[in-house]
Parts: structure tokens; sequence; C-alpha cells
């Protein structure tokens, strides 16, 4: 009864418009002086702020953040989505393709959704539109291919994910990816069939490159290879934690453009203001869903969760496709790390009881994250795609709308196989946290 009360006032906090942080924090602190009195709540409010922001882990976050906004304001996207361009335009929908597999590549060098769906947003969609594809399918396009961000690596859900749950941030950062180039394909895929069912939606190019242009392209990737390598390569031959990695990223994407030129310092000041902006919202949202975490300790509510279920005598392929459901529609309504901060204490103790797999489920969680960003009427990267681009929202809907269905092919494919999601950690030359 405690529990659910403590759950209706967060609820409540959050209808009324009170900022997700506060409203876990506050929901949490009245939750404990209910269970524990003035002293639960003097203990928890003297030591989790500061233990929960000064955690080495959590340092991943703000340098990841930094690096996509440095990237961000560099030219090095625009060089993805160039050579992309010259090698698949000529493929049916060859440039959403195009601007798919630019996503992907910026993915490897940002942990940020939006971030990664405003800075293909101003690149590809201006060029999508004058080749003559809808409106609807160029934004519909970038908003969903926005989300490999937080799937393939670096991702700040899965540094989340790994320290709430206490799992290796390094092999849930490497869990993710043969998911993330496995979704690409599958947008891929999915877009060339959407051009051969509604051709007039994205009509065919009549550019055509010589081989010396496309291996030209390839050469200008130089500084996207030297970054990748420095994040990806390092975690997974064992030479640099993900905190380090991270740290030697945003290094890297400050130096790279400064070298080219890419960069001036009116952009480096304001990729810092955004990383200071970004990263406070993330840490006070961690730091009231840890409060709130104390409370649902003390009332043992994952403990009862877990009796509850297992006294139902539900097969456990019932209560996974229960959660998925759930994180479906949360994501409709929750900013995506109020909906990991929020869940997984109650969450991950029942999916570990029933014996499923710990870097799986985090896979699964991130997936059903990235469906959130793009699912009405919330969808971040939707807004983030229709501020950028100029196009009405109810046209970026649209167009995320048979996006969705790829995305679902994807999830099924992640739930029926999880050695896609394991096999690539299980192969780590090193064990890393």
């Amino acid at each position: 009864m405690i529990v659910f009360i403590g759950i209706s006032l967060m609820i409540f906090f959050l209808l009324i418009g009170a900022p997700v942080g506060f409203a876990l924090g506050l929901s949490g602190v009245i939750g404990l002086y209910w269970v524990g009195g003035m002293d639960a709540v003097s203990g928890v409010m003297n030591t989790v702020p500061y233990r929960t922001a000064a955690s080495y882990t959590l340092t991943t976050i703000p340098m990841f953040i930094l690096m996509a906004e440095l990237i961000s304001e560099s030219g090095i996207v625009k060089e993805l989505f160039s050579a992309a361009q010259k090698w698949l335009e000529r493929l049916p929908g060859g440039l959403a393709i195009a601007s798919v597999f630019a996503s992907a590549g910026m993915a490897a060098l940002s942990g940020s959704s939006t971030a990664s769906a405003a800075a293909l947003a101003s690149i590809s969609i201006p060029e999508m539109i004058r080749h003559g594809y809808k409106p609807h399918v160029s934004a519909g396009v970038i908003t969903v291919a926005g989300t490999l961000a937080i799937m393939i690596p670096p991702s700040i859900p899965f540094v989340i994910y790994g320290a709430v749950t206490e799992n290796s941030i390094g092999k849930l950062l490497i869990a993710g990816i043969i998911p993330g180039l496995m979704t690409a394909s599958v947008y891929a895929l999915g877009i060339i069939i959407w051009s051969k069912i509604s051709p007039n939606d994205m009509p065919r190019s009549s550019s055509r490159y010589s081989w010396q242009e496309k291996w030209h392209s390839i050469r200008d990737l130089w500084a996207f290879a030297i970054l990748a390598s420095m994040i990806l390569g390092s975690m997974y031959l064992g030479l640099a934690t993900p905190t380090e990695a991270a740290a030697v990223g945003a290094f890297g994407a400050l130096v790279i453009p400064l070298l080219k030129r890419q960069i001036a310092l009116r952009g480096i000041r304001k990729a810092v203001h955004k990383t200071i902006e970004v990263t406070t919202m993330i840490f006070m949202i961690i730091i009231g869903a840890m409060i709130f975490g104390y409370f649902l300790t003390m009332t043992q509510a994952a403990q009862g969760l877990i009796g509850y279920i297992g006294g139902l005598h539900t097969s456990r392929t019932m209560v996974l496709f229960l959660i998925v459901v759930m994180y479906l529609i949360l994501g409709c309504f929750l900013d995506v790390i109020a909906i990991l901060l929020i869940t997984l204490p109650l969450v991950y103790p029942l999916i570990i009881s029933l014996g499923y797999d710990a870097l799986w489920f985090g896979v699964i969680i991130v997936k059903l994250i990235e469906i959130a960003l793009i699912t009405p009427p919330l969808g971040m990267n939707a807004y983030v795609v229709s501020a950028s681009s100029k196009i009405p929202l109810e046209q970026v809907f649209r167009g995320t709308i048979v996006m969705l269905s790829f995305e679902a092919v994807t999830l099924g494919l992640l739930l029926y196989f999880p050695s896609i999601s394991t096999w690539l950690p299980s192969m780590m030359l090193t064990s890393i946290k």
C-alpha cells in the first residue's frame, strides 16, 4: 500500500509538470518519512546526493555528452553523410539508407540520440528533399536513425543500466555493437521495401559518382576512424575502462576538429555549455531516482514483486512479455532516463530471478528505450528533428510510424536470439568494468 502511494505521488508530480528529478526525489522523501520517519530522511539526504554525483563510474556520462556535442559542431558528421551518399545513393531509397548508415557512424562517436538526430537533420534532410523525397519520409528516417546512438556504443543508457544494476559497463557497451548494426541493416532493408511500395515517396537518384570519388570519400573519414578506434578498440581489447575511453574520446573530438580547422572557439563554447545543461539534468534525475530507490528498498517492494509473480505460476515468457509491454507504454509518456531509473530497482531483480541474462536484458531495455524516443506523444527525437528541419511535428510522426514496424522486427530478433547480444562481450580479451 505504501509503495502504491509513493508511486502515485510521483505520477502526480509528473502530471503537474514538476521536473522528473524533483518528482522522483520529493516522492521518495515523503515515502521515506512515512516508512522510517525523520531519521530515515536525514540519513538518506545527508549521503545519497553527494555519493551519487561523486561516482567515478558516472563521469563517463559528461565525457560522452561532450564528445557528442563537439562532433555535432564539427564537420565530421557531414563527411560521414557525404561518403555514405556517394556509395549508397543509387540504391532504391539510397539517400535514406545513406542517412541511416551515416547515423550509425555518428552513433559510434556519440552517446546522445538527440545530438545525433539534430546533427543529421540539418545535413541530410535538405539533401533528401532536394532530390524529391517527401518531407515525412526524410524526417521519419532521421528521427528513427538517430536512436542508433543509444544502442551502438558509446551509449549513456548502457552506462546508467550498468551503474544501477552493477554490471560491467564495458561489456554492456560492447554488447550493443551487433544489435546496433543489425538494426541499421533492418532499417535499410525496410527502406528498400518502402521505396518499392511507394516509389513516389523516395525517387531514385540520377546522380552518378566515379570510383575515384567514392574512394576519395572513404579517405576523408580518417578522423572518424581514429575516434571510433580509440573508443571501441580500447574497450574491446581491455586497454581502457569505459571512463578512460570516454575521456580520450572527448579529447580526440576536440583536438582532431581543431587540427582540421572544422570547429571554432564559439563552437567549443556552445558544446561545453550544452554538455553542462544535459549533464546537470541527467544527474538531477539520477539523484532523485536514488532517493526514490531507497524508499523502494525500505519497503522491500522488489522482493514482494518477485514473491507475487512466483506465486502466480506464470511462465517466465509471459512475465517478460508483460515487462516489454510495460516499457512500451511508459515510453509514450516518460523521459528515457527516468524510465530506467524508476523501473530497474523493481524489474531487474525479477528478471534475474527468472534466469535471464543481465547483458541481454540490458540490450532489450535499450531497444525499448529506442522505441520510446520515437513514440508519440513524447517521442523526443521527433521534436528535435521537427525543430531542426522546420517540418511539422505531425509529418515527422507520420514518417516514424512506418519506421516503427522495422523496430518491431529488430526487437523480435533480439528477444528470440539472445546470442546476438551476448556473443561479442563473451569474446572480449579482458574483463573490464
